[in-house]
C-alpha cells in the first residue's frame, strides 16, 4: 500500500503541519518582540537609542517602542488566528509580510545614499529576499486553504 507523503505534513483538518510550526516560531518571535518592546531592551549599546523600523520609516525611543509593541501583536495575532486554523489569520499573515517587503524597499530606496543608514541598509539588503523566500513559501502552502470554500 503507498503512502501519500504530502498526507504525512497535512493535519486531519488539511492544515500543512509547516504553516503550524511557522505559526508557532511567529508566536515566539512576537513574545520575544514585545518583551523587547516593554522592557526596552536594545540591540545594540546602551548609548544606542531604542530604533525600529516599521512601514520602511526607522523610529526611535519611544515611538520605536510603540511599533515594535504593535508589529509584535501583529505577529501573535496572525500566528493564535494559524494556530486556531482561521483563514484570516493566514490573510492576516501575508498583509504583514507584504508590508514587511515593501518596507525593505521604501527603507532602502530613501536611505541609500545617507552614510549613517550604510550598514543598516545592508542589513535590510541581505534580510529582503529571505523575506521575500518566507512569503512566497508561505503563500504557496496557504493557496488551498484560501482558495477553498470552507
Amino acid at each position: 500500500m503507498a503512502v501519500d507523503p504530502e498526507h504525512e505534513f497535512v493535519s486531519a483538518d488539511g492544515w500543512p503541519r509547516d504553516l503550524q510550526a511557522f505559526a508557532m516560531a511567529s508566536l515566539f518571535w512576537g513574545g520575544f518582540l514585545l518583551v523587547r518592546a516593554i522592557f526596552a531592551l536594545r540591540a545594540g549599546a546602551p548609548a544606542v537609542p531604542f530604533e525600529d523600523v516599521f512601514l520602511g520609516v526607522k523610529f526611535y525611543g519611544d515611538h520605536a517602542r510603540l511599533t515594535m509593541a504593535l508589529q509584535a501583536i501583529i505577529f501573535v495575532t496572525f500566528a493564535i488566528g494559524i494556530l486556531m486554523h482561521q483563514r484570516w489569520g493566514l490573510i492576516l499573515a501575508l498583509l504583514y509580510m507584504a508590508q514587511v517587503i515593501i518596507g525593505h524597499v521604501i527603507f532602502i530606496a530613501s536611505n541609500l545614499g545617507v552614510d549613517s543608514q550604510r550598514s543598516h541598509v545592508k542589513i535590510a539588503s541581505v534580510e529582503s529576499p529571505v523575506v521575500l523566500m518566507i512569503a512566497l513559501y508561505v503563500w504557496y502552502r496557504a493557496r488551498p486553504l484560501l482558495s477553498s470554500t470552507r
